[in-house]
């Protein structure tokens, strides 16, 4: 038994475990730059992390000559910095693979050398890390006091609202927000990780109104779309070019000089070409003989004398219930109200990919 868990390629083997474990660390640095931590219970969490973090560090100690077992200790401690900042307070999930990387990087196989530049290089990263995040946060932090006195979600519980009041020197303002469930991760019931970049100001008021009062119903597909035709008949939704292919239609139509016209689906529109002549060339300082037509700017449709319709934009009711079938807006869902008054209807937020992840911002205050 002892030969063979002295046995070199053993310890490479078990040495994958600290390739796992590092890569759990990794994913958690990913998920506090795009989500944000909910610790449901905090106990239980630690206890079960902890646990997860004794297992890997015996694991690491074990292997700790082996390549993969030094290269994870390194990536570790370089790794947790995003979830320092981002996650900062939450000791509970952030204590364990913080202390198993700083106790693997101190007993592994490195030599001292490797030791003393690596950790001359991650104290710099920490360093300087942590400078310009909260220098940043100190220059761009709004200069107004911001109280959350509202928050629930909706029926379906596909989406989540927050009522904020802003203490201003004009009069203050409320804001309702609406963020979407169906993109949060949730793992043994213990943490959830909620998408961050991704809220939606539904209502903004002004001056600030103390009585609010948030209601949610459901509703049908069919009597939004009755609802909105008779607010205006040439209400319009703007589609994705994901959108447009989903419903078959072209979502471009091209214009060229010479009094011709082609309409073209997206992926053939971003691949159009259109040739340059030696003039063309000239004004707009091109050496190439051809240019993507998605790329061109004012300066260069004035010149070519090209021309692009964007077809995208459509009546809203000219979606027919199969059209909407396609792009996946369900036949019911959630409408909320601010006060008596729709602020937020699910038909539209699906048309118009209000929680599409594609169009995720992140920031330091997302």
């Amino acid at each position: 038994m002892n030969q063979f868990l002295a046995n070199p390629w053993t310890k490479r083997v078990v040495s994958l475990l600290s390739v796992v474990y590092c890569a759990l660390v990794v994913m958690l640095s990913y998920y506090s730059i795009f989500y944000d931590l909910l610790l449901r219970d905090s106990r239980q969490t630690c206890i079960f992390a902890s646990l997860i973090s004794v297992i890997a560090l015996i694991v690491m100690l074990y292997t700790r000559e082996t390549f993969l077992t030094k290269l994870s200790s390194v990536v570790i401690l370089a790794a947790m910095l995003c979830p320092i900042l981002f996650y900062f307070g939450q000791w509970w999930i952030l204590v364990p693979p913080f202390v198993v990387g700083v106790i693997i990087f101190l007993f592994s196989g490195m030599g001292e050398t490797g030791k003393t530049i690596w950790g001359t290089i991650i104290l710099l990263l920490y360093l300087i890390g942590s400078l310009i995040y909260f220098v940043t946060t100190s220059l761009f932090a709004p200069s107004t006091v911001t109280t959350v006195v509202q928050t629930g979600n909706s029926p379906s519980g596909a989406y989540r609202y927050t009522v904020t009041q802003t203490m201003d020197s004009s009069n203050g303002s409320t804001k309702v927000s609406v963020e979407s469930n169906e993109l949060n991760e949730e793992y043994f019931g213990l943490l959830e990780f909620r998408v961050k970049g991704l809220s939606r100001d539904v209502m903004i008021e002004r001056p600030l109104n103390e009585n609010v009062d948030i209601r949610w119903e459901t509703a049908s597909r069919e009597d939004i779309t009755k609802e909105l035709s008779k607010i205006s008949k040439d209400i319009t939704v703007t589609l994705s070019d994901q959108q447009m292919n989903r419903l078959g239609r072209d979502a471009y139509q091209v214009n060229y000089p010479d009094g011709t016209s082609v309409s073209l689906s997206p992926e053939e529109y971003h691949a159009l070409m259109y040739p340059l002549t030696a003039e063309d060339k000239e004004v707009l300082k091109l050496e190439e003989d051809e240019m993507h037509v998605d790329v061109m700017g004012e300066r260069s449709f004035r010149q070519t004398g090209v021309s692009v319709d964007d077809l995208r934009t459509v009546k809203l009711l000219e979606l027919t219930e199969s059209d909407l079938d396609k792009l996946g807006v369900p036949t019911q869902g959630d409408v909320m109200y601010y006060n008596d008054k729709i602020v937020f209807r699910y038909y539209i937020a699906e048309l118009e990919e209000y929680f599409d992840i594609s169009k995720q911002e992140i920031g330091l205050f997302s």
